[in-house]
């Protein structure tokens, strides 16, 4: 593996550096990310509360999407089952595993091209069923992998690849799809708010049902360095946003926590990114118990 994905050896070392899975092999962390990208924090942050949490990983697999996350598996736990699916099919194969063992309770990395796209009916189907898993939707509002292209989170007025004036079209809101749904637990925070996603991914993994975390993480290389931070304020004086730094302070700026939006207009609201907690509903059935149920009256053939 080459140098210039290695990060340099920190003193004192990194606390959780033996339990990933880069840092098993190689005595050091690596990324293949750009630089800048959320992915990185997001891998440290699951390895972070799989340790903490000592995560059984015979019950809680790690279902991996098709995206520019899905190198993701180099910085997670070392002890991480993890399986990389199909573009869009990871809540299919979530849920043969849950039904195949019902004790487990799979864990879902997914894009918001790859989750709200390609496999938004899958996405959709695993909300109506609250079947007993965690996902996490990675929204960098952008097809990163394949080059930029405008995806379905992409932000009104925002440049890519696909939309070199302006995307036009509405974008899709992950949470709202989640509540609409029927997702039984409901979530939105950010990689500038890393307390916060550790605290919803221990509530989720207590939580019986579906768990659904939307987590706005930045891309600089075909979003950021395409876009400026005045992106929605027409008129405002703006800067091309070309550091992870700037996209950092971007989402921060951009984030209004659920409480306060309450208070704010439609207008106000445009292009932002309400975070916070949406539902909790710990008493809705759980579909592999229900179906369970079924097993039994046909077994008694009543």
């Amino acid at each position: 593996m080459s140098d210039d994905i290695r990060y340099p050896s920190e003193k004192p070392e990194h606390p959780y550096l033996d339990s990933s899975f880069s840092g098993m092999l190689l005595g050091t962390l690596v990324s293949r990310f750009c630089a800048g990208c959320g992915y990185g924090s997001i891998g440290q942050l699951y390895t972070r509360v799989f340790e903490d949490e000592k995560l059984d990983p015979n019950l809680y697999p790690l279902v991996i999407g098709i995206g520019c996350y899905s190198q993701i598996f180099f910085l997670v736990h070392k002890n991480a089952q993890k399986m990389l699916t199909l573009h869009g099919r990871a809540p299919a194969i979530a849920t043969g595993m849950k039904m195949a063992n019902p004790k487990m309770k799979p864990i879902i990395f997914s894009g918001d091209g790859d989750c709200l796209g390609i496999g938004g009916n899958h996405f959709i189907h695993l909300c109506r069923r609250n079947l007993d898993c965690i996902l996490f939707i990675f929204n960098n509002s952008i097809y990163g992998m394949t080059g930029g292209q405008a995806a379905p989170t992409t932000l009104y007025g925002a440049i890519s690849t696909t939309t070199p004036y302006k995307m036009f079209e509405p974008r899709s809101d992950g949470v709202e799809l989640a509540l609409a749904a029927g997702a039984s637990y409901v979530a939105r925070t950010t990689i500038a708010h890393p307390r916060t996603l550790m605290k919803y991914f221990k509530k989720a993994l207590k939580h019986k049902g579906t768990s659904v975390i939307e987590v706005i993480t930045p891309c600089v290389t075909y979003f950021g360095r395409k876009n400026l931070d005045n992106l929605g304020s027409e008129g405002e004086p703006g800067e091309i946003m070309d550091t992870g730094g700037k996209m950092f302070e971007w989402i921060k700026k951009n984030s209004i926590h659920i409480n306060q939006a309450k208070f704010m207009s439609k207008e106000e609201l445009f292009n932002k990114y309400i975070i916070g907690e949406f539902r909790y509903n710990p008493s809705k059935s759980e579909y592999s118990e229900e179906y369970k149920k079924i097993q039994n009256i046909a077994m008694k053939g009543d």
